[in-house]
């Protein structure tokens, strides 16, 4: 990666959604000549399908896109079907139905931190990732819970906290799977004060493109390489598309902005947003 960087002093970075739920194709990111891949989640579509038990759906994933992943990183984020051991059924079962603690996926993937969350610094860039195990907050509690513990006194939450007050890069960028009306809903703002602090807020939640702006001007942007499904945009939308889509992150060394590019899987620019460098202040600290 880093002879690449010092060559060419740019850097591109897709985030892709729920791959396990369609959007086989990615011929369009691989002509991207892209430096690093990275997910919002639902990689794979469950842990229980026919001779894909376990870590055999990520090695499945990996085998169906070696002209991906022979030549680019891979940094995935957690979703709830990434831990699906069971259908999930129309009520919760009387068996757990998801492995809270993500064992396939970590012990199949080697990720920073804890794994099921975790942060990656660019420094030559001024960039770091924060990937959040946030999906399906509503069945907390239940047979169908998904996710860590999310509440304001959980260790994620103060953990992400921390890990935000104290970072100092200029373009921050918070990855997680849920809907952040959910999560700001069920906590009353709690998350939202700190995802506030970043350059962006990036979910797979939704089967469909949609950018939007939350308070604070924080730029929020849901995508999906699935694409099909129906539209629950977000209040704050500013620009929504159906269809299989990802983002693309072009950002060069030292410069004061990164762009951000909605693309369909063709490889068409949908959407252009453009991220200024943070500025740091006091509430930081």
């Amino acid at each position: 990666m880093s002879r690449r960087f010092s060559a060419s002093k740019e850097l591109r970075i897709v985030i892709v959604g729920d791959w396990g739920g369609g959007g086989k194709d990615v011929s369009a990111i691989v002509a991207d000549d892209i430096h690093l891949l990275i997910t919002t989640g639902d990689n794979v579509a469950n842990l229980h399908g026919k001779e894909k038990q376990g870590t055999k759906a990520y090695r499945a994933l990996i085998d169906d896109n070696r002209a991906l992943f022979r030549t680019t990183p891979f940094m995935p984020v957690l979703g709830n079907h990434d831990r699906e051991l069971t259908p999930r059924g129309p009520k919760p079962l009387a068996h757990a139905v998801y492995d809270i603690e993500a064992s396939a996926y970590r012990e199949f993937f080697a990720l920073p931190g804890d794994e099921w969350k975790w942060f990656f610094d660019l420094p030559e860039f001024d960039l770091r990732f924060i990937a959040l195990d946030l999906n399906h907050l509503t069945d907390f509690g239940t047979t169908w819970q998904t996710c860590h513990a999310w509440q304001p006194d959980s260790a994620q939450f103060k953990w992400y906290s921390k890990t935000m007050a104290s970072t100092t890069s200029a373009f921050v960028f918070t990855l997680m799977n849920e809907k952040q009306t959910t999560v700001n809903d069920l906590t009353k703002g709690a998350w939202d004060e700190h995802f506030r602090r970043g350059s962006a807020l990036i979910t797979g939640f939704g089967y469909f493109a949609d950018r939007a702006e939350l308070t604070g001007e924080l730029p929020y942007f849901n995508t999906c390489l699935k694409g099909d499904g129906d539209l629950y945009l977000d209040p704050n939308s500013q620009f929504h598309s159906q269809g299989g889509n990802y983002l693309l992150l072009t950002v060069k060394a030292g410069a004061p902005t990164m762009t951000v590019q909605f693309k369909n899987l063709r490889g068409e620019v949908l959407d252009t947003t453009n991220i200024s460098k943070r500025i740091k202040t006091k509430r930081y600290d």
